[in-house]
């Protein structure tokens, strides 16, 4: 099963520019295609260089896709956790749902407790960060492309 989770940005320059694309000849289209894919893997390179490290799980999951067809790329975080550390989370208790108690197993002990408190955690944006510093750019590059 495939885990992690995908952001999508809006960016109105480029859907122009998409939405005519067919009154564009091949240089341009190809053109268009690069600029695509290369800010694709600069805000994923740069995801990855603005993400929280602890175990480094999440930075080596980061990757990065381009389609041609439908000239869209793809930065994802291939961890089940990856939105936290993007959004945050607000506290939680967790209880058991079906046993008395729960097993907690953290650094090599095994305890056992009828609840858990799970602390707020603030939200530490490394995808938005790395699309706001990727964005003028790519409207710059998206605009020179069709330009004749």
């Amino acid at each position: 099963m495939g885990r992690g989770f995908q952001v999508t940005f809006k960016v109105p320059e480029l859907q122009d520019a998409l939405n005519s694309i067919d009154a564009y000849d091949g240089k341009t289209r190809l053109k268009l295609e690069n600029t695509v894919a290369d800010s694709t893997s600069k805000i994923g390179k740069d995801a990855k260089e603005f993400v929280p490290v602890r175990t480094g799980k999440t930075k080596k999951k980061i990757s990065t896709s381009f389609n041609k067809n439908k000239m869209t790329g793809t930065v994802r975080a291939k961890t089940p956790w990856a939105h936290l550390v993007e959004f945050g989370a607000k506290a939680a208790v967790e209880k058991p749902k079906n046993k008395k108690a729960l097993k907690i197993d953290q650094f090599g002990l095994r305890r056992y407790a009828t609840k858990a408190n799970i602390p707020v955690r603030k939200a530490k944006p490394f995808m938005q960060k790395a699309f706001d510093k990727e964005k003028p750019d790519f409207i710059k590059n998206i605009k020179g492309a069709v330009q004749p």
